[in-house]
């Protein structure tokens, strides 16, 4: 009988655990840090280019977490991620500052007014660099759908009330139209109930969940 770890075929690894949270870390640093020179010190020396960049972003909360906002989303206003991730408009401009001076992030275009506005500066779309034309896109339009107090009503439903209620049905990733308006009856306050019942509908579909009419 061969000793464990002896004579083991090409990829065996000497953990079996695919929960463990150590190896699946160890797996994310493996490909964050890979590095096709031969030579250790270059790989070094990439490695802590790598830091540097990181702990440079997350040595602030906020930055932190609008530069993981933009790896996921490719774009956003400013407005959006005061909305999305609740930070103050301070704190957003600051981050955003400092994200566009280490080349991170770039000016894409301005918001078109929205309609019935009062004027002022027109809000501007920051984007990864390699960030697509459909994140851009994608990042005016929630833009848009956000400056309606109806719109936000409908969110924040579905972050707690519908989101509550999915968790606790057999088939979590489906709901009938029908249901968005038991669920939200008496939520949706000062606004039609119907209407609100639609743009969740909306959100939902948005959010990979199928909605049945």
């Amino acid at each position: 009988m061969k000793k464990k770890g002896v004579g083991a075929k090409l990829g065996d690894t000497l953990s079996s655990n695919e929960n463990n949270s150590v190896l699946k870390l160890i797996r994310k640093m493996k490909l964050l840090f890979y590095n096709e020179s031969d030579n250790p010190l270059n790989r070094v020396r990439e490695a802590r280019r790598i830091l540097s960049f990181i702990e440079s972003i997350f040595n602030s909360v906020a930055t932190g977490e609008i530069f993981l906002y933009f790896l996921d989303r490719g774009a956003a206003t400013a407005w959006l991620l005061q909305v999305d991730l609740e930070l103050p408009e301070a704190t957003v401009y600051r981050s955003l500052k400092q994200l566009r001076a280490r080349g991170i992030i770039v000016y894409a275009l301005k918001v078109s007014r929205h309609r019935g506005s009062r004027g002022g500066p027109r809000p501007i779309v920051w984007a990864l660099q390699e960030a697509h034309t459909g994140d851009i896109a994608h990042a005016i339009r929630s833009h848009q759908r956000s400056l309606s107090p109806k719109y936000r009503v409908a969110e924040e439903l579905v972050q707690t009330v519908i989101k509550d209620h999915l968790e606790r049905t057999p088939q979590p990733e489906e709901i009938t139209h029908r249901m968005i308006l038991s669920v939200i009856r008496g939520h949706s306050e000062p606004y039609h109930t119907r209407d609100i019942a639609d743009l969740a509908a909306t959100i939902l579909r948005e959010q990979g969940i199928k909605v049945w009419r």
